[in-house]
């Protein structure tokens, strides 16, 4: 059976890191095993001619084209390329998968262009969905395919129970070979030849606004390290086949038991492997608990960047968010990590969470001046509004506060961070508009553009020059709170047209 696997595009902020469609490849990897044809589009390489792009791979041998969907921007581009695809070939058969459709199944069959949808993790289930495709009643059907969400004949959606457990799938078995050219993929640092990798799977903290605490309910352990020999084996294995330079953590918590890190750290020294690294999960009272040995270990072996999740400046709001830390210990983090200048902190906010005053944001506006004084190294990511998620602590709490959930999937689709229409119910007019400024400043008030947009093309020399300029004013009126006279959203919506 001949498959096209589809990466859609992101919004400006995603297209700040572009990373390899890992996810994609771990669907396609049992399928790849059993003999099927698998293809990859990417969406994000040349988002301007993804028709043509698909069409190129397209034949009457096509059965299935499948698309990775997250919510937010990446819906309405999904709806896009689903309806492409049944307009103009409607024998094809279109398969959902991500994030979005295992929290928020219930509309996605509403759409009919979409025919099934996978949840949870999808390797083994997409496999058995194929082999119903291509010899109907096998495994007993639609119904006896863990994770499927389905039509029955009378048009009722069937959402089947998702297996509770882990997909451990073995490094020399995830597919890279369908990726074609790696030169196109990216972190901060776009010198960089960057490979994204689990070192552990799951997380075990129950964050309020997280999915995962519903995700691993039922799972007999809610975080396991994977061995650290197979780590670096396979981090020597895409240096060796596909020239990487630097790896990419995904993993949602790597640091909750640091002695496994350091397994892998030592391996990689001893194994003489060079290369560089970047962690995606790190969380503050971890930091605290590091020795400044293990810091400087980090350094001398490559590590780079580390994304720590602070979310605010109001105890009140971290508790309620289930953080389990303060604003002093998250200073006290940044203090020490400032002293290791060469590991560059990423900070995550979410600000406008239900019940939080104008006054708690701003106490996160100080916040983030003071991280960025004490520590010039460190960078702020594009703050969050929250959104809230099916299973989550974060959605019972919205809908005690007026929260009425997206009923269709335009709605999700205009649910994104970067989204002037959307706003909670819960924040007022003035407050919306001051968490709007604020975001559009913080593409600002750190440098990060200037620090991390290294082309030497025409497009990225505007737009570093145009940064260095704006930076007074967007510092100023992030100080000042002038959220009034947003002109600063028309010249966003520009930047993205330019960089997207």
């Amino acid at each position: 059976m001949e498959v096209i696997l589809v990466q859609p595009r992101t919004s400006l902020t995603g297209s700040l890191v572009r990373m390899i469609p890992l996810g994609l490849l771990y669907a396609a990897s049992s399928a790849v095993k059993s003999g099927h044809t698998i293809r990859i589009l990417d969406c994000r390489i040349r988002p301007e001619r993804w028709n043509s792009d698909l069409d190129s791979l397209i034949s009457e041998a096509t059965k299935v084209v499948g698309i990775s969907v997250m919510s937010g921007f990446t819906i309405l581009e999904s709806l896009s390329i689903s309806r492409y695809v049944k307009g103009k070939y409607p024998w094809v058969t279109v398969v959902w998968g991500g994030s979005h459709g295992t929290f928020s199944p219930d509309e996605v069959l509403d759409e009919k262009s979409v025919d099934f949808l996978v949840r949870g993790y999808g390797a083994k289930p997409f496999l058995k969905l194929l082999e119903f495709l291509e010899e109907p009643g096998r495994h007993g059907g639609p119904g006896e395919i863990s994770g499927l969400s389905w039509r029955t004949e009378e048009e009722s959606v069937v959402h089947n129970e998702v297996e509770t457990g882990f997909e451990f799938i073995d490094y020399r078995d995830i597919p890279y070979f369908l990726i074609e050219d790696y030169s196109v993929y990216y972190h901060v640092d776009r010198k960089e030849m960057v490979f994204p990798m689990y070192s552990v799977m799951g997380c075990p903290h129950r964050c309020a606004f997280c999915s995962s605490p519903a995700q691993y309910a039922g799972f007999a352990s809610r975080w396991v390290p994977l061995a650290p020999r197979d780590v670096v084996d396979h981090i020597r294995m895409v240096q060796e086949k596909f020239g990487a330079t630097f790896i990419y953590f995904i993993d949602e918590d790597s640091f909750v038991d640091v002695s496994h890190v350091e397994a892998i750290i030592d391996l990689i020294v001893e194994s003489g492997l060079k290369i560089k690294l970047g962690f995606r999960g790190a969380r503050i009272n971890e930091i605290l608990g590091m020795s400044d040995e293990f810091l400087r270990k980090l350094v001398s072996v490559g590590t780079m960047n580390m994304h720590i999740g602070v979310e605010s400046g109001s105890d009140r709001i971290l508790s309620l968010m289930g953080k389990n830390v303060t604003v002093a210990q998250t200073i006290a983090a940044n203090r020490k990590l400032a002293k290791h200048p060469e590991l560059t902190p990423l900070y995550n906010f979410i600000v406008g969470y239900p019940t939080e005053t104008p006054e708690e944001t701003m106490m996160t506006r100080d916040l983030i001046l003071q991280l960025i004084e004490e520590n010039p190294n460190c960078v702020i990511i594009p703050l969050n509004k929250p959104r809230p998620l099916g299973g989550t602590a974060l959605m019972e709490l919205a809908l005690q506060h007026g929260y009425v959930p997206p009923q269709a999937l335009e709605e999700w689709g205009s649910y994104d961070v970067e989204s002037s229409d959307y706003r909670p119910v819960w924040l007022t007019r003035q407050h919306d508009q001051f968490i709007r400024m604020m975001f559009l400043c913080m593409y600002f008030i750190d440098d990060k553009i200037s620090k991390f947009s290294t082309d030497k093309g025409i497009k990225s020399r505007i737009v570093r020059m145009l940064a260095g300029i704006y930076k007074p004013v967007a510092l100023f009126r992030f100080k000042y709170g002038i959220y009034r006279f947003l002109v600063e959203d028309v010249v966003y919506e520009w930047l993205k047209k330019l960089m997207i």
